[in-house]
């Protein structure tokens, strides 16, 4: 006789309505990508460059990535590192890779646009709704260093996007659930926020249970040693550095297969309110 786990039901009570937890992985390469099909997660966020944060995924690995894996794509529509006030020049070259990755069966973009002061740009944000309507746009962390997530949540609201990744304003998501929360509850109704940063499997039920979202997004990474460049010590070429080892950074196995694990046991409850 098989025997299934018992679910963990996290947040409000009654009447209420259980939800399966959506696990994204933000993959940087296509050994994450293959990983993630085999693991069966949910849905990822394509990327490159993740050691400055994540930046636009070449044409080869978008090609790649949507033969691999079945499920939904998100891509990183990010040009450069740092901030997320851009040049004309710049914004035009998002565009065009908004178009090139909706064209190539992507089924959706994250992106970030804000002004100097670092309120949400809401000519170019409404501008992508308009260009692409039928694609799922999703603010990304660049929301967390706007002056009012409340405010900037309505804007992007007015603005036509479907989702936002946040870690509520603090530098781990386990420190901002609180603040999602209340989030959640003044505008979960219309648009749906994803809880990332630092999310791993010893800290998912508490993240899930605090900020009440039922989708979270995990990067695991570990790194990878590769010694062809033992050689030459005097050169780079941007290896990082973790805990004496020194490498590329890619998706661990072991920390995803333990969080699936953890994800799998969890509903999330949320409260339905009735007419």
């Amino acid at each position: 006789m098989i025997t299934k786990s018992p679910k963990v039901l996290l947040g409000m009570n009654t009447p209420q309505l259980n939800l399966h937890l959506c696990v994204e992985l933000c993959v940087g390469g296509i050994d994450d990508v293959q990983l993630a099909a085999e693991l069966s997660v949910d849905r990822i966020e394509l990327n490159c460059g993740m050691a400055v944060g994540g930046l636009t995924p070449p044409a080869g690995l978008v090609a790649a990535a949507r033969r691999i894996f079945s499920g939904p794509i998100i891509a990183m529509v990010r040009p450069r590192e740092a901030g997320f006030a851009y040049s004309a020049a710049e914004f035009t070259q998002m565009l065009d890779d908004c178009e090139f990755l909706a064209a190539s069966g992507i089924n959706g973009i994250a992106i970030g646009c804000l002004m100097p002061d670092g309120n949400i740009d809401l000519d170019r944000c409404t501008q992508l709704r308009r260009m692409f309507p039928s694609t799922t746009l999703v603010c990304h962390k660049a929301f967390d260093v706007t002056p009012d997530l409340q405010l900037a949540s309505r804007q992007l609201i007015d603005c036509g996007f479907d989702r936002i990744l946040t870690s509520g304003g603090s530098a781990a998501a386990v420190d901002g659930s609180r603040r999602i929360r209340s989030l959640l509850d003044a505008c979960g109704t219309q648009i749906e926020y994803v809880v990332g940063g630092g999310v791993r499997a010893h800290n998912l039920e508490s993240i899930v249970r605090e900020s009440g979202c039922d989708q979270i997004h995990t990067a695991v990474r570990g790194t990878v040693v590769d010694p062809s460049t033992n050689g030459n010590d005097t050169l780079d070429f941007g290896r990082i550095h973790n805990d004496g080892v020194s490498g590329y950074g890619a998706a661990d196995r072991t920390q995803l297969r333990e969080l699936m694990a953890v994800a799998s046991t969890i509903f999330v409850q949320r409260c339905v309110t009735e007419t």
